[in-house]
């Protein structure tokens, strides 16, 4: 998961310090409740919505995330972690707004992003929409940075919206503006960045190809709060989830909102209301021996129950549970 992060997060920003940092060379609140496709309207592209982004991805996608980092940001949780998080940043983020002049993290807006993960981990093929850059200053930074790089052999290709990013002739970024402020890139079974045509044909997928074209995931989609600070669908039956499971799952789907703490709803859709009951009191049982942990102090907080065929987990975390949990993680062993 980790390795799958750094692959994706700020890819625009991260592809720009690509040339603008040293590259670690020695040298010297929450979001709305608006479902379906028309909830995600602040995190969407900005032609064509959810509905557009959907439509770019392949129909086996396996995984929907959606992520309102501009929500997250207002949050009161976040603004107490924010130093954490620009610590972790490291000093790329500051060249980073040196050399372009605007700050990546106030400028990215949300993501859309539909993956196929491998079994094991990595990256079989993904679909990404990054919301917030504006393609004008973004392109006349990356000019201006590769530019700077030329005597190192990093170089850039600037078509139009199409932006290529090299290393001593490699590709090592690959993006497409879909409109004045949304990205789009795509990565194969490789986890290498698609071409220029790859990136226009998904650009110009219309309602009804791609995971639009699945009348269950439309179906599914409008249960989801797709206006919060982030929501997921996954679907039960993919690849990558390990087989011998004594249930199984239609699809797993749920939303999260920040403000002072985390709360949300997270559904397993089973085959009928008795499995969906049974997975209750296995979840139950389970609890027993969790609440004698440190960790069973957070089970009070988190309702599980069936509701016709869906497990349903409610869950309400305040700040200082999350500053608990905080702790707990760094004393961590693992």
């Amino acid at each position: 998961m980790n390795q799958l992060a750094r692959k994706i997060v700020l890819p625009l920003a991260l592809a720009t310090a690509l040339f603008a940092c040293d590259k670690g060379k020695s040298g010297g609140g929450g979001g709305g409740g608006g479902t379906g496709a028309a909830g995600a309207s602040a995190i969407a592209p900005a032609q064509g919505g959810l509905t557009r982004a959907l439509a770019a991805m392949p129909k086996e996608t396996d995984v929907v995330v959606g992520i309102d980092f501009q929500s997250m940001r207002k949050s009161a949780l976040f603004k107490k972690y924010e130093p954490m998080i620009m610590e972790k940043a490291g000093k790329g983020l500051a060249e980073f707004k040196a050399k372009c002049g605007f700050d990546p993290m106030e400028k990215l807006s949300g993501m859309i992003m539909g993956v196929q993960p491998a079994m094991g981990g990595g990256l079989k093929a993904g679909t990404f929409f990054v919301r917030g850059f504006e393609k004008g200053p973004a392109i006349e930074c990356i000019k201006k940075a590769a530019a700077e790089k030329a005597a190192e052999g990093d170089t850039a290709n600037i078509d139009g919206n199409y932006i290529e990013l090299l290393e001593n002739g490699t590709p090592k970024f690959r993006a497409l503006f879909v409109d004045d402020t949304t990205a789009l890139f795509v990565m194969t079974g490789d986890e290498q960045f698609a071409d220029k045509a790859t990136l226009e044909a998904a650009a110009a997928a219309k309602d009804g190809e791609g995971l639009t074209s699945s009348a269950a995931f439309v179906k599914l989609l409008d249960e989801v709060k797709t206006g919060s600070s982030l929501f997921f669908v996954m679907n039960g039956n993919a690849g990558f989830i390990p087989p011998g499971l004594p249930f199984k799952m239609k699809a797993i789907f749920g939303w999260v909102n920040v403000d002072a703490g985390l709360g949300g709803e997270s559904r397993i859709r089973m085959e009928d209301k008795d499995a969906a009951a049974a997975m209750v009191g296995f979840y139950k049982m389970g609890t027993e021996e969790l609440k004698k942990t440190p960790a069973g102090k957070f089970l009070d907080s988190v309702k599980v129950s069936s509701k016709d065929a869906d497990v349903v987990a409610t869950f309400k975390f305040d700040q200082k549970q999350i500053d608990e949990m905080v702790e707990m993680a760094k004393s961590s062993p693992f």
